[in-house]
């Protein structure tokens, strides 16, 4: 049974980091917010529309560099909704995507606290648009598959179960195995010439955009140590250089 006095906890998705990024909704959220605990992707122009009364605590995951622990968080979550008033716990991206969403709602609802989830733009869909990249092409690719290349117990993914599909693959969270996950795709039956984006800081200042090849990336030509992180690989028969009108409008767009 739900405790009448509980506020509420939102989860919000942050989208890829631009403050004109959020949602609509996720954005009337956070300046109404009496408490908002968020990540590190959110950048301070998105952070700095919390009204000046609200309480900020930072919880970010960086590079194996943990603020917090998972448990720790959820603790936060319910003492914060015990103490009253509209929480929002912003995430980047897509809450539900690689996101930890599951387990704080789960914590939340064995304590009968009530949330609700704001959508986001997922990094993979975001990075893809501002490349002017397509993930589906009529003929080309009819699914796409987001795949974690930071596995909790350290294993990679199947990749036999997913190479040969058609589909878009979209890696998150794999800077420091990029080479190892492409030597990985290509041993599972993927052609060493299979076209990949490298698209990092999506939206933000110092973004990247390197097109290679998974044979390049697995016998190290491209030297993925010196690209920015927060960084998704999308590999695949539709990825394909900068469409020179698209690359034109972004600039345009941002000038």
């Amino acid at each position: 049974m739900v405790n009448a006095n509980y506020s509420r906890v939102v989860f919000v998705g942050a989208g890829p980091g631009a403050a004109d990024l959020i949602t609509v909704r996720g954005l009337k959220l956070l300046q109404s917010a009496d408490t908002v605990i968020h990540d590190s992707l959110p950048g301070d122009a998105l952070l700095a529309e919390v009204r000046p009364s609200a309480r900020l605590v930072a919880v970010g995951k960086r590079c194996g560099q943990h603020s917090m622990t998972q448990d720790e968080i959820n603790a936060l979550l319910a003492r914060e909704a015990l103490a009253g008033g509209l929480v929002v716990r912003l995430k980047g991206g897509d809450p539900g995507v690689f996101g930890r969403l599951g387990e704080e709602m789960d914590h939340l609802a064995a304590l009968g606290i009530p949330f609700e989830v704001v959508p986001g733009v997922t990094a993979a869909t975001a990075a893809a648009a501002d490349a002017c990249l397509p993930l589906t092409h009529r003929g080309v690719a009819q699914a796409v598959t987001f795949l974690t290349g930071h596995c909790a117990d350290g294993s990679e993914p199947d990749w036999k179960a997913h190479v040969g599909t058609g589909a878009t693959l979209c890696l998150y969270m794999g800077a420091k195995s990029l080479s190892k996950a492409a030597a990985s795709i290509v041993e599972a039956g993927a052609e060493s010439g299979l076209p990949v984006r490298l698209l990092s800081k999506v939206s933000q200042p110092g973004s990247s955009d390197v097109l290679t090849t998974l044979g390049g990336l697995a016998d190290g030509s491209v030297d993925t140590s010196s690209l920015p992180t927060p960084l998704i690989a999308v590999i695949g028969a539709v990825v394909a250089p900068p469409r020179g009108a698209g690359l034109l409008a972004r600039i345009a767009a941002r000038a």
